[in-house]
């Protein structure tokens, strides 16, 4: 009042020098069974806010237990930024509530001054009453037998895979999906997922397989869990790394290199003279685990060193590198 010459203060007049805060509280909320959404206004002091995000956590990810890497929570964690309404509100959509459990989802709002007291709560979407939905889309399908073949094996508490539960994934968590297979609690289930495996993951459902091919005499549910296994992973990772003959050999002017990988690794591929000199050098970055016998998938060789001349008649050597492991075998190229 001094300062401004005995002047009143204007009613409307803003603070840049503040920090925003909340006048908005939020409350619990509870979804059904096969409801993935929601949406929530709030609404912030006249302090005006240069962003206004929303972190949501995952059930499957406890902030409270050890985490190994940050990547943990790089990939579980959701951040969205809150659509402005006008007259400071904001607006919070979202659509990924795909999981049974306890959602926590914190709303932040910042200015160049600070940064404003968080405000949260939580959503619980209820777990499908179909059993065998593990990933509770309120569907049983393809994607739920992967999830539990794809753990088989795994003992513990609190397994996503252990259907039953009985503190271990096995064939009777199996037989569990594969025998509510198709049931639905949607109208219209969708199917428009892609499924990527994982190494660990094929490994797992290549034991599941095993084990289902090894009774003679399985259910209906048992054989539908294994045609489904065995769609999904027709071919048998490699149980150890190998560098394979070239075809054709003798070649000319080209070649295809095949190879398997029985980890995932970064693979090279050298290519040597007689005198031991590296003539050419093939890059195929970090490969997953896998038969490279394929002319699509090999490692093909046009004949010509890393400056683009044809390399003439003769015997020469071609090196595997991938990871730890180090194969050379020769090949000839007659003209």
């Amino acid at each position: 009042y001094r300062a401004l010459g005995q002047r009143r203060i204007p009613a409307d007049i803003q603070s840049l020098s503040l920090a925003p805060e909340f006048v908005t509280s939020l409350e619990p909320v509870k979804l059904e069974a096969g409801v993935n959404s929601h949406s929530w206004q709030v609404e912030l002091s006249a302090i005006t806010a240069d962003q206004v995000r929303a972190a949501i956590i995952p059930p499957n990810l406890n902030l409270e237990q050890g985490l190994t890497s940050w990547q943990q929570i790089d990939q579980a964690l959701v951040e969205v930024e809150l659509e402005p309404l006008g007259d400071n509100s904001y607006q919070l959509s979202y659509d990924g509530f795909q999981q049974a459990g306890d959602y926590t989802i914190m709303i932040q709002a910042s200015n160049q001054d600070g940064v404003a007291t968080p405000i949260q709560t939580t959503v619980s979407v209820g777990g499908s009453q179909l059993k065998g939905d593990v990933n509770s889309d309120g569907t049983v399908n393809i994607f739920d037998l992967v999830m539990v073949a794809g753990s088989f094996g795994q003992t513990g508490v609190g397994l996503k895979g252990d259907v039953n539960p009985d503190g271990s994934v096995n064939i009777f968590d199996l037989v569990l999906v594969a025998g509510n297979f198709g049931q639905s609690l949607l109208a219209a289930p969708s199917m428009a997922a892609k499924i990527e495996l994982s190494t660990e993951q094929k490994r797992h459902i290549a034991s599941a397989i095993d084990q289902l091919e090894s009774n003679p005499n399985r259910s209906s549910a048992e054989e539908i869990a294994l045609n489904v296994l065995q769609a999904i992973l027709p071919e048998r990772l490699p149980t150890q790394t190998q560098l394979l003959a070239n075809y054709p050999n003798p070649f000319n002017p080209e070649t295809w290199i095949p190879f398997k990988l029985a980890q995932d690794s970064t693979v090279i591929a050298r290519i040597y003279d007689l005198t031991g000199k590296q003539i050419r050098m093939i890059e195929l970055g970090h490969l997953p685990a896998g038969n490279y016998v394929e002319s699509g998938k090999a490692i093909y060789w046009d004949g010509k060193t890393e400056t683009g001349e044809a390399v003439s008649s003769g015997t020469y050597f071609y090196q595997l590198r991938a990871g730890e492991c180090t194969e050379i075998r020769k090949m000839v190229i007659l003209k």
